[in-house]
């Protein structure tokens, strides 16, 4: 036997049972990975995105108990099932206040258990290679690094979306109890309808189905145990549901399925038909990137003959894919519950084209991948050096702290040089090695060089709103005219009671003399956007009564010359109204 299929079956007999890769060194390696990547500087970046939706809702449950119904400012809120509050809340418990590190704590912790899982999933019929590579290729794609960060529901969708679909094959190949099996994919699948909707059932159910039909395993398929998962399903959903249906029965239908349905739509479908795929290959990069290694015929054909399990993981992405293909209004984060499934291929692909009795064209695809991130890497130390020295303001934002920069050219300069090492031959764990050096520049390049950038960009509230509660009589007796933008809600870290946008004087409630109110750059005197929520609401653009503005905030995440989204601060006239003087002014100007 020579040298070369000796390693490459020493290296398929460490396959292990998934527990027993706790003991392996790229388990570990992957753990301090996703740390150093995701729970560094957690709560550097101020709130953003749809985080403080999500964290407002929490501190209600906290307040008033009820972890049923989801509310924002004491009003039932249905976008979304409550499981993200329930984390939030938890952690809120914990630290004494929905904090960012309650926040987005729980989107760590999902990321750094996705990563484990694949790793372990592959481990149970793959190579430490495909199973290291496709578990780094998941936690450091450049959207999971995003999102996994903060206080979205995407994190914690994908370990029980992607987690219900690895865990059951992963049963399915190792030959347990059905019941056992099909009740542990349900009940996650459970968990991800709980936190953002029926997609994750939808895709559960669609992708196993269609897997076990091409199989012609009818008895897997039509088993009472599956029956026992689908009831275990209908258990922890109903466990939410119907006593959420007591109070908000007339809401089922938004909170289920109101946001997917906002997103088929004939307008723009051909343009986003055209370039959704682009954008997902985007979001995976610079991983995405090994996906070229399909065009060459023996690579495609060599695994199908020695990995026939990644057939379940392109099952489940050929049959989940239409959904946000064909839907115009779908974001390429909508996809990422399916990101695990990708990782197993990427992996898969790198195990094919890293090993030693590889077809040339598959070594040379792997070398190319590998020495072209290590230059890459060393383009970016100097382009970090170049936008530190040039003396172009518009280039202020991208500029690094010099220890950082010190680092960054350290870091870099080690994983360039172990890249081009391990990139020269496919012997030993040169292969791993390279792995991890890419993941490790990838991860440091964006929780070190684009972390900092999104800082020094972004804009927190906290200064504005201290200096507006100073010169309140008291905090809590400030008012919202309708929903106020939920950012701003969360940053003033005191409950804003909400009354209805006043259509006359006598509408306003005696009592409110401080109020805000959301204002947007097209609101007109005619026609203002109201509530910040998929059904939205429009009011007339003048108060009728007479007020003061005390201030106005820009709320946008971002830095911006015009601000997007503002609220505006102001105290009721009484002297005014009750002289019956000067009755409306506009609230817009």
């Amino acid at each position: 036997m020579n040298k070369a299929l000796s390693e490459k079956l020493a290296d398929s007999a460490t396959r292990t049972p998934a527990w027993s890769c706790l003991r392996e060194w790229e388990f570990a390696a992957l753990g301090l990975l996703v740390v150093a990547v995701y729970f560094t500087r957690l709560t550097a970046l101020p709130i953003c995105g749809e985080e403080s939706r999500w964290a407002n809702g929490a501190r209600e449950m906290i307040a008033t108990g009820d972890w049923i119904v989801p509310r924002q400012q004491g009003e039932l809120f249905a976008e979304r099932p409550p499981l993200g509050s329930w984390a939030m809340a938890l952690g809120g418990l914990v630290r004494g206040e929905v904090d960012l590190l309650a926040v987005r704590l729980p989107s760590a912790l999902a990321i750094l258990l996705s990563t484990w899982l694949i790793y372990a999933y592959l481990r149970t019929w793959a190579t430490r290679t495909a199973a290291l590579c496709a578990a780094a290729a998941f936690a450091t794609s450049v959207q999971v690094m995003q999102l996994g960060r903060l206080g979205e529901s995407e994190a914690l969708f994908t370990l029980f979306v992607g987690g219900s679909l690895l865990v059951w094959h992963a049963g399915y190949l190792a030959g347990r109890s059905m019941a056992l099996v099909w009740s542990a994919g349900y009940a996650l699948a459970a968990l991800g309808a709980l936190t953002k909707g029926l997609q994750a059932p939808v895709y559960f159910v669609a992708a196993t189905t269609v897997f076990l039909a091409l199989r012609r395993d009818w008895r897997w398929l039509f088993a009472p145990g599956h029956v026992l998962g689908l009831a275990l399903f209908g258990g922890i959903v109903g466990a939410w549901l119907v006593p959420f249906a007591r109070d908000g029965w007339h809401a089922l239908d938004d909170i289920w399925t109101g946001l997917a349905q906002d997103r088929f739509t004939w307008n723009g479908l051909l343009e986003h038909v055209v370039a959704y795929p682009f954008e997902t290959l985007g979001c995976l990069l610079p991983w995405s990137l090994l996906l070229i290694a399909l065009a060459t015929p023996n690579v495609a054909r060599s695994i199908a003959r020695q990995r026939p399990q990644v057939q379940f993981a392109v099952v489940a992405l050929a049959v989940t894919y239409p959904t946000v293909w064909f839907a115009a209004g779908a974001r390429g984060r909508y996809f990422m519950p399916l990101y695990p499934c990708l990782a197993v291929v990427l992996g898969v692909i790198a195990e094919q084209c890293a090993a030693i009795d590889a077809s040339r064209a598959a070594i040379a695809h792997w070398r190319r991948f590998v020495r072209g991130l290590a230059v890459a890497a060393a383009v970016g130390s100097v382009g970090l050096v170049v936008v530190n020295l040039a003396p172009f303001a518009g280039l202020v934002d991208a500029r690094q702290p010099a220890l950082f920069l010190v680092a960054w050219i350290a870091v870099a300069t080690i994983a360039t040089c172990m890249m081009f090492w391990a990139a020269h031959s496919q012997h030993g764990s040169r292969p791993r090695v390279a792995v991890l050096a890419i993941a490790a520049v990838v991860g440091l390049a964006y929780a070190g060089a684009a972390l900092n950038a999104r800082i020094r960009g972004g804009n927190d509230l906290s200064p504005a709103i201290a200096e507006i509660k100073e010169r309140l009589p008291a905090a809590g007796e400030l008012v919202s005219l309708g929903r106020v933008y939920h950012r701003f809600a969360y940053s003033y870290d005191t409950p804003i009671e909400q009354v209805p946008w006043p259509m006359k004087a006598e509408d306003l409630p005696a009592d409110v003399t401080y109020f805000c109110f959301d204002q947007r750059p097209g609101d007109t005197p005619d026609d203002r956007a109201g509530n910040d929520d998929r059904l939205g609401a429009h009011t007339p653009g003048v108060l009728p009564f007479a007020w003061e503005k005390i201030a106005e905030v820009p709320c946008d995440p971002v830095k911006r010359g015009q601000a997007h989204r503002s609220v505006v601060i102001g105290r009721v006239r009484r002297a005014v109204l009750v002289a019956g003087e000067a009755a409306s002014r506009p609230a817009l100007r």
